[in-house]
C-alpha cells in the first residue's frame, strides 16, 4: 500500500460520498443528534450540582467529546473498509488483492474512507480541543493527550479488525459484532462512576476508559492507564495481524 494507491482509493470514496448525498446527509445528522442528546443529558445531571463524585460539568463534556473525536476518526478511516471486508471474506472475494504485490492487511484496512464521519469529526475535534484548553495543560501534557488520541484510534481499529477477522472461522457474526460497540458505549461515563473492579478492567485490560477519561488522567498525573492503552493497543494490533495471516490460510475463494 503506497501513498499514490491510498489517494486513489480516497478519491473513489469521495465520489461515492457525493453520489449518495442524501444518505450521507442523514448519517451526518444522526451522528450529531445522538451526541447532542448525550450533552443535553449531562446538562440535566449538573442542573443543581457543580460536581458529581468529583467530576465537574466540564470534565463530563470533555469525556463525551474526547470519545466522540476518537470514534469519528476511526469511523472516517476504517469503518467502511471493515463493513465490506466481512462480506468479502464470507463470499470469497479477496482473490484480486491476494494475487497482487500488496500488503493485503493494510489494503483491506485502508481501502475505503467514510466521508460523512469526516464531517462529524471536523466539528467534534476542534470542540474537544476547546474544552481541553480549559485544563491549562503544559506542553508535555498536550503530548500525552495526543498519544491518547492516536492510540485510542488504534485500539478501536484493532478490536473491530479482530471481530471482522472472525469471519474466517464463523459465518454469522451478529452477536460478536456488537461487542466493540458495547465496549465503546461503556466509556461514555466518568471512570469514577464505575465499581472498582470494572474500572480496573476498562482502564487497564480493555482500556476504553483511558481514552474517554484521558484528560482527567493526564491532569491528575495518573499515567498508568494511558500506558496500558498504549500497550494493549499494540498487543491487539499484533493479534489482529496474526489472525489475518492465520485466516488467509483458511480462506476459500468463490472462484
Amino acid at each position: 500500500m503506497n501513498l499514490q494507491l491510498y489517494l486513489r482509493l480516497a478519491t473513489q470514496s469521495l465520489k461515492e460520498f457525493l453520489t449518495y448525498r442524501v444518505t450521507s446527509f442523514l448519517v451526518v445528522v444522526f451522528g450529531f443528534m445522538f451526541t447532542i442528546i448525550e450533552l443535553i443529558s449531562v446538562g440535566i445531571y449538573y442542573q443543581y450540582d457543580y460536581s458529581i463524585k468529583g467530576i465537574s460539568y466540564n470534565d463530563y463534556l470533555t469525556i463525551i467529546l474526547s470519545l466522540s473525536s476518537v470514534i469519528y476518526t476511526y469511523l472516517f478511516l476504517f469503518i467502511a473498509a471493515h463493513e465490506s471486508l466481512s462480506d468479502d471474506i464470507m463470499k470469497g472475494n479477496l482473490d484480486y488483492t491476494l494475487i497482487r504485490p500488496l500488503n493485503s492487511f493494510l489494503y483491506y484496512s485502508l481501502r475505503q474512507l467514510d466521508f460523512p464521519s469526516l464531517i462529524n469529526l471536523i466539528v467534534y475535534l476542534p470542540l474537544t480541543v476547546f474544552y481541553l484548553m480549559k485544563y491549562n495543560f503544559t506542553f508535555i501534557e498536550w503530548i500525552w493527550m495526543f498519544i491518547v488520541y492516536i492510540f485510542g484510534v488504534l485500539f478501536l481499529f484493532s478490536i473491530n479488525q479482530i471481530v471482522v477477522e472472525m469471519s474466517f472461522w464463523k459465518d454469522n457474526l451478529s452477536a460478536i459484532k456488537g461487542i466493540p460497540e458495547d465496549i465503546v458505549d461503556s466509556a461514555k461515563r466518568p471512570a469514577r462512576f464505575f465499581p472498582r473492579s470494572i474500572r480496573i478492567i476498562l482502564t487497564n485490560f480493555l482500556p476504553i476508559l483511558a481514552i474517554s477519561n484521558g484528560a482527567i488522567l493526564v491532569k491528575q498525573s495518573k499515567f498508568m492507564g494511558i500506558i496500558s492503552l498504549i500497550l494493549m493497543s499494540i498487543i491487539f494490533a499484533l493479534i489482529s495481524y496474526w489472525l489475518w495471516k492465520k485466516g488467509l490460510k483458511r480462506y476459500f475463494s468463490a472462484n
